[in-house]
């Protein structure tokens, strides 16, 4: 079942809402220290500008939009979490961690997320002692209010969109007409999806909404995180872009050292407005699925309207789409051929038979090329001279990869 949430229109594409932006630097300038704001999952929310480097978990927290799961282990440990006002967490040169002041930010008794100051490490000042507690207190009970509302309304609008990629018209429809009251968005706002996924298998990929411009719907799977994008004009997937390299520079910088798979992510073709998401949604994944597959080592993005033939994903089950390719050569090349006959067959496929330019591709001489294509076809049965035999073990290459298994 999909997760999601969303983030209702505001003018601007802002990346973070003035309201908790302007409080966080708020209390930068009252308490003369380096200010961040983070949600009880301890994703950075919004940042004051930083004078000083801090120490290294504030800095990866900067850079990886989130804290470690040990870091935020170790925070917990305080207490901050139920604890009734401010907590000082002392400097722990072991860890490598300066002082710091944890404000909790709730809202009817309710914890948001957490408001830190960090130390000043010539003076050692991030205690109660040292800080203006009352206004600050103040500040983070205006910002628990804030994400509150924010979390109500990713709550309210959520289930909706999941109705939204329902495979019911009458669903859609419904959920479409109630988004639309609370999005703010005037009647038929063409619209495009986006989704980001693992290149990995089963491997879940979740983006920090906190980071994303608030004019975007966003819903969470288990193995992939869509984005319902408005976009500027019919046709113009320019919004849905910025919103995949926002999410990939999330994304990879949170991933950065760890052995996760690099992201691949796909967008879908542009549709008239939210009730046609569902068909964007389709294509959108398709595509991230097709990127997925290709192994690279860079986050790779693939768009509906340049997929080609990798459409054809699309109209069936996958289960259905292998038997449909696995003809008898094919499997027989896949058995016995080993993966350079296999490399080899679609390369010269991809080169529409031109031995030179296939010969150049893998590096090898043309005679070489010459031996591993009579192999080819003395294992499929097939002729690389008959373009319907051609056609049908180029098909069956291409569109393998991107079935799941």
């Amino acid at each position: 079942m999909l997760r999601t949430t969303a983030q209702q229109w505001s003018e601007g594409n802002t990346v973070i809402g003035p309201d908790l932006q302007d409080l966080v630097d708020g209390a930068a300038l009252i308490s003369g220290a380096p200010v961040t704001l983070e949600d009880r999952e301890f994703n950075l929310v919004a940042v004051s500008a930083h004078q000083r480097p801090g120490d290294t978990v504030r800095q990866d927290s900067i850079m990886h939009r989130r804290a470690t799961p040990e870091v935020r282990k170790y925070f917990e440990s305080f207490g901050i979490a139920h604890a009734p006002g401010p907590v000082t967490i002392p400097p722990d040169p072991e860890r490598g961690l300066l002082g710091r002041l944890c404000i909790p930010v709730r809202w009817q008794s309710v914890t948001y997320g957490y408001l830190w100051l960090l130390e000043d490490p010539e003076t050692g000042t991030a205690d109660a002692h040292a800080m203006p507690l009352p206004e600050l207190v103040a500040a983070a009970a205006r910002a628990g209010g804030e994400m509150a509302r924010r979390s109500r309304l990713r709550e309210d609008l959520g289930w909706k969109v999941g109705d939204l990629l329902s495979t019911y018209p009458e669903t859609r429809a419904r959920a479409a007409e109630e988004i639309a009251e609370s999005w703010s968005m005037p009647p038929g706002t063409p619209v495009a999806a986006v989704a980001v996924r693992s290149a990995g298998k089963g491997d879940p990929v979740f983006v920090n909404a906190w980071r994303l411009p608030r004019t975007i719907l966003v819903g969470s799977g288990e193995h992939a995180s869509t984005f319902i994008v408005p976009l500027s004009a019919p046709g113009d997937l320019s919004a849905a872009r910025g919103i995949m390299r926002s999410a990939f520079a999330a994304l990879t910088a949170s991933i950065a050292g760890t052995t996760v798979p690099t992201p691949a992510a796909g967008i879908g073709g542009a549709v008239g407005g939210l009730v046609q998401a569902r068909e964007s949604w389709l294509q959108a994944r398709i595509a991230a699925r097709v990127a997925a597959s290709r192994n690279a080592s860079a986050p790779l993005v693939l768009e509906w309207p340049e997929l080609g033939v990798h459409r054809l994903l699309g109209v069936g089950t996958d289960a259905a789409l292998r038997d449909a390719v696995l003809t008898s050569g094919v499997t027989t090349l896949l058995a016995e051929g080993g993966a350079e006959l296999v490399r080899t067959a679609k390369a010269y496929l991809d080169e529409a038979g031109s031995a030179q330019r296939t010969a150049q591709a893998l590096t090898i001489h043309r005679q070489t090329l010459y031996h591993r294509l009579e192999r080819i076809e003395r294992i499929t049965g097939l002729s690389l001279d008959s373009g319907p035999d051609r056609l049908q073990l180029h098909l069956a290459l291409t569109l393998l990869p991107g079935l799941e298994h």
